[in-house]
């Protein structure tokens, strides 16, 4: 071997090549010789690095400077792998709120009073409106090592969704937009718009009775005599008279309702009104209002009070849940009847419980049967069968009736509790400044007394079978 080949392999022995665990990164570190200096090539260090496997992402312009002024007994990085970039999954953006996020502002001016007028109950969108952003998924950009290896990146999942009544896609399949003017609703994952019908004046002779599949947008009064039904929401943004309103969905009325005991109010979900006055109410969701006069009322829901007067004067309530107010009754005990609606459930846990016993039974019966069959089998004669197996089939026989006959007694009581209903009240009463000696409060055939003139900052509930006056 000659010299010039002699001091090539001596200068590669000084190159050490490292690599980090990920085989990303690629170093190189210089050693001196025994005589305290070493020239290095620009081929000596590539042709250690390849030695090593190294052969991509190397800095060639690093790899030269180093060649020409070596650094000693420091890594220094040479070459760099590609990361791999996952792809990513697709989404959605929705641009209008879900229903549980939505909720009217109640503003008030400066004498505490609730601007019903300006109370957007529903959450609305025009026509042509964009509800939600698409963005699809991408690709993942696949990556490399320094040896060359490829490292596959993650791909990004598709958004399965499907759009819902009155929307469509934008031509770029982009977005989702309206396609008519009408109120958000969310069914289940999908964005419904309900169409509406808008009536841009009174509801009266001009317009006669209305009935729509949609929402209803009345922008002036519903007149005495007149109704108006839909399959949907009803907002109505002047005043109801003695008039017969049936919505399905949510009944918004924007100044008040002034009935006349003729005709009644039919709301499916909730109810929201400034005032209530001499009417006739059946709404299975809650209520909010001012103030409540004169009015006859189930409600399956609750009923708050809320504005300036916060008040319950006279009439009937009916409801399941809690209502609240500053003020129920008057100081002349004005009759006011307020009656806790009770729930009939049955008594799952004891249902439960004897429906296990009577699993265990039926196993348990079936092992003693087993086993009587058994000694049943045997060839022997009554009279050659030994004493022993005789006491065990009589006591086997014994078990067996005692095990069918609490069978049969456990299975009657189970369909009995099924059958018999337990009456909770779960609802209550609250009054947050007075409550007056004329209102009567009842839960079931419980009755409410108290010998005071009027209740301060009080809270009316039914607990283990009793009546209990709580303290705010």
């Amino acid at each position: 071997m000659n010299k010039e080949q002699n001091s090539q392999n001596d200068g590669l022995s000084l190159i050490k090549v490292l690599t980090s665990d990920d085989g990303m990164l690629g170093y190189i570190m210089l050693t001196k010789n025994t005589e305290g200096s070493t020239a290095f090539s620009n081929e000596q260090l590539k042709e250690a690095l390849i030695k090593n496997h190294i052969n991509t992402g190397i800095n060639e312009e690093v790899v030269l400077r180093l060649a020409q002024r070596p650094i000693f007994n420091l890594k220094i990085k040479v070459a760099q792998g590609q990361m791999a970039i996952a792809g990513e999954d697709g989404c959605l953006h929705y641009l209008v709120k879900r229903d549980s996020e939505y909720s009217p502002e109640y503003n008030e001016n400066a004498e505490g009073l609730v601007d019903y007028k300006n109370l957007n109950y529903f959450q609305m969108v025009k026509k042509n409106q964009v509800l939600c952003e698409i963005t699809k998924e991408k690709e993942g950009i696949d990556g490399i090592n320094i040896f060359g290896e490829e490292i596959c990146a993650k791909i990004g999942k598709e958004m399965v969704f499907s759009i819902g009544k009155n929307t469509l896609f934008s031509e770029d399949e982009t977005k989702i937009i309206s396609s008519c003017d009408g109120i958000v609703r969310f069914v289940q994952n999908k964005l419904d718009i309900n169409d509406m019908l808008h009536i841009p004046s009174n509801v009266d002779f001009r317009t006669g009775n209305i009935e729509f599949s949609g929402d209803v947008i009345v922008d002036g009064d519903v007149c005495t005599g007149f109704s108006v039904k839909s399959d949907g929401n009803i907002i109505i943004r002047g005043v109801v008279e003695d008039a017969h309103i049936e919505a399905a969905g949510n009944l918004h009325i924007s100044k008040g309702l002034m009935g006349g005991f003729r005709r009644e109010i039919t709301v499916g979900k909730d109810f929201n009104c400034h005032y209530i006055e001499n009417a006739i109410l059946n709404v299975k969701g809650d209520i909010s209002a001012d103030y409540i006069i004169d009015s006859k009322i189930t409600c399956l829901g609750n009923i708050k009070l809320a504005g300036n007067k916060e008040l319950i004067n006279g009439g009937e309530i009916s409801l399941a849940g809690q209502l609240s107010a500053k003020e129920i009754g008057t100081e002349r005990e004005r009759m006011t009847k307020i009656r806790i609606i009770g729930i009939e459930t049955i008594d799952t846990i004891a249902v439960e419980k004897l429906k296990i016993k009577i699993q265990n039974g039926d196993l348990q019966l079936k092992v003693l049967i087993d086993k009587a069959n058994q000694l049943n089998q045997s060839t022997l004669s009554e009279d050659e069968m030994p004493m022993l197996e005789k006491l065990q089939i009589k006591t086997l026989g014994k078990q067996i009736t005692r095990l069918k006959e609490q069978l049969k007694s456990d299975v009657f009581e189970a369909k009995r509790l099924e059958n018999e209903l337990i009456t909770e009240y779960c609802g209550c009463v609250i009054a947050k400044r007075k409550l007056h000696r004329g209102v009567r409060i009842s839960f079931g055939d419980n009755i409410f007394q108290f010998e005071l003139a009027s209740l301060d900052r009080c809270k009316i509930y039914y607990d283990n079978g009793e009546i209990v006056q709580g303290v705010l």
